[in-house]
């Protein structure tokens, strides 16, 4: 193809007052599966609505640059979505960023790859969806991958080797990995060679897969489902619609039937100056592909969600069409304590700070695809479960691979290895080096309630951080436990590794940058303090907890808005992803989870896009025969 051929985006005037037999609203990881897989068929015709654009530039495929969320304008970050004052974290808020563009998230997250454990969908097969346990998702994630030398007999049962999504461990040449490595072994850790391993244990160190193709580019869903030529190849029967919102959906009620999704309206989401509204018609049936935090307020936007003083009929006069009380109700997250030492600039990412050596990896990158521009920012992470820690010894002194409860194996904690700062502002003139605790089941949910009829007005959100008591404990415990895993690491380390940040550590600069209205109290105490420096023994649980609700926040792994159930009591949708109460409505990202998953979120929403893929052909499987005869 021409290679100066650009990206095929309508907008809205191209658009509007036309029917598609498909019509898929968000462009972003899910979104790009949907499109690309139900436009193979020519004979039918899909659009895809995505509020940003394609802007697929240079930065945007560069791994280790495109992972910067401040750099709003070039990868399209959202940085203004804050939530609730936290009750739980002196009242702090937490920044909830979101991406725009198609590709969404995995176009700027750290592309790691992650299809949590088997327990995962063990869990929610014993929530009742038999449907989604692990013998029925595995088989998609197999064929979402292309995992660099799967084709070894070993992985031939287990792995993907043909799939769209190239996966490989690249090589990090800091000297830290093997420290680290033998700092894992002496807390009671074993190293194993992939999470995603079906046989591996739940619990130990492993090196991280990433999505990274060989040239060294970032592999993204616009990458490698919705491509400039797939879509010109496609162009007289697929749609990509860009810089457009979905305001409402167009409902048609049938006399005590399921209802029926007729259209989408839709607006500009740059102009917003203009009063416009166009409308688009859905011939078979409308998918929501927004994102957990997006998709829930369209649904309340279109009169669909909780009842009573709850309602959008009660709070914004939008009229109550279907009753479902799950929609927004069950905001979930991973949450993140940073933990860093300071170790020599050469052996972080830091080092890519000097205009030199940051110009030099840069261009490596560009002539040969190598380089530390070439890789993600984690390249390693513990996994295990709090109860196979001792309290006092902070050793693991169980591994779990055995006849275990399917809950019991699913790892609640996961310690990214992340060779930067990772507080949510700068430090300039630091070298620092993260051990970074996540809490991966958490018992607390939140809550997501739109404020406005404006669809470009952020819904309100409730963020559940440290909002229940299990959880607590448990990010507690894990703190502690990254602190021991620290002083291990700091034995053998041929190099100073001094905490940085830490409970106990560092505590007066933290005071610099409470956020206005937080309810700390603490400020005046440690700022008179002494730089004391405390180890995971001495530092207290009151130090640790105090630390933990002062720089906690999101992991960016948003869920289980409008969750899968049985009955449309406790569900947004069905087992085949139907929203309950409608025939053509469904939804497919990661809003849809009925239980957050112990790993990154990538893997698990493009494993749902795909299974939703195949539901919605089977259910036009017939038409389409009838059709072609």
């Amino acid at each position: 193809m021409w290679p100066f051929t650009v990206y095929p985006e309508r907008s809205l005037s191209d658009i509007n007052g036309k029917t598609y037999d498909y019509v898929i609203v968000g462009g972003g990881t899910a979104g790009c599966v949907l499109a690309s897989r139900l436009s193979e068929d020519p004979s039918v015709s899909v659009l895809l609505i995505e509020r940003g654009y394609v802007k697929n530039n240079l930065i945007s495929r560069v791994p280790l640059l495109s992972q910067n969320l401040f750099w709003t304008k070039t990868l399209q970050v959202q940085d203004k979505i804050w939530s609730e004052p936290i009750e739980s974290a002196y009242g702090r808020k937490n920044r909830l960023w979101a991406v725009n563009g198609i590709g969404g998230a995995s176009r700027l997250n750290a592309m790691l790859w992650t299809r949590g454990s088997p327990g995962d969908y063990t869990m929610w097969s014993k929530l009742g969806l038999t449907d989604w346990c692990w013998e029925k998702v595995e088989p998609y994630f197999r064929r979402l991958e292309r995992v660099e030398g799967s084709a070894h007999p070993s992985h031939q049962n287990s792995r993907g080797c043909h799939g769209p999504i190239q996966l490989r461990k690249p090589l990090y040449s800091f000297q830290w990995i093997q420290y680290l490595k033998v700092a894992a072994h002496g807390v009671g850790l074993a190293t194993f060679d992939s999470c995603n391993d079906p046989t591996a244990p739940s619990y130990g160190y492993f090196p991280l897969e990433t999505a990274i193709d060989k040239n060294g580019e970032r592999v993204s869903t616009l990458t490698s489902y919705l491509s400039k030529e797939i879509a010109q190849e496609r162009v007289n029967h697929l749609s990509v619609c860009t810089g457009t919102v979905a305001t409402r959906l167009e409902i048609i009620q049938n006399d005590g039937k399921d209802c029926i999704v007729s259209g989408v309206h839709v607006r500009s989401s740059s102009d917003l100056e203009s009063d416009f509204e166009g409308f688009v018609k859905a011939r078979r049936e409308v998918i929501l592909a927004c994102g957990a935090m997006t998709t829930p307020q369209l649904l309340l936007l279109s009169g669909i969600g909780p009842s009573g003083d709850d309602s959008v009929e009660s709070q914004l006069g939008i009229p109550l069409i279907k009753k479902l009380p799950a929609v927004g109700a069950t905001f979930s997250d991973h949450y993140s304590i940073p933990i860093m030492l300071e170790i020599p600039l050469q052996e972080t990412l830091h080092f890519l700070e000097s205009a030199l050596w940051g110009l030099w990896h840069f261009l490596v990158w560009i002539f040969m695809g190598k380089g530390l521009m070439s890789l993600s920012s984690a390249p390693a992470a513990i996994f295990l479960h709090t109860d196979a820690i001792n309290e006092e010894t902070m050793q693991v002194t169980a591994n779990h691979t055995g006849n275990e409860t399917a809950e019991s194996k699913v790892p609640n904690i996961e310690v990214m290895i992340i060779p930067l700062n990772s507080l949510e502002r700068a430090v300039p003139g630091r070298s620092l080096f993260s051990i970074y605790p996540t809490i991966l089941q958490p018992r607390a949910t939140g809550r997501l309630k739109i404020t406005s009829r404006n669809p470009l007005v952020n819904p309100s959100i409730t963020h559940p951080m440290l909002g229940h008591e299990d959880d607590l404990r448990a990010t507690r415990l894990a703190v502690r436990f990254s602190m021991r895993l620290a002083s291990e690491f700091q034995k053998f380390y041929p190099f100073p590794a001094p905490f940085a940040f830490a409970p106990g550590n560092e505590a007066e600069s933290l005071c610099e940058w409470e956020q206005p209205g937080s309810t700390h109290k603490g400020t005046s105490s440690y700022k008179d303090s002494k730089r004391v420096k405390k180890t995971w023994k001495d530092v207290t649980d009151v130090e640790i907890d105090d630390y933990m609700r002062r720089v906690g926040h999101t992991a960016l792994h948003f869920t289980s808005t409008c969750p899968m159930g049985l009955d449309e009591q406790s569900g947004v949708v069905d087992q085949k992803l139907l929203v309950f109460g409608f025939k053509n409505l469904r939804i497919a990202d990661a809003s849809v989870f009925p239980k957050i998953t112990s790993g990154h979120t990538m893997a698990p929403v493009l494993m749902i896009a795909e299974r939703c893929v195949d539901f919605v052909k089977g259910a036009w499987k017939d038409s389409d025969i009838r059709k072609s005869k």
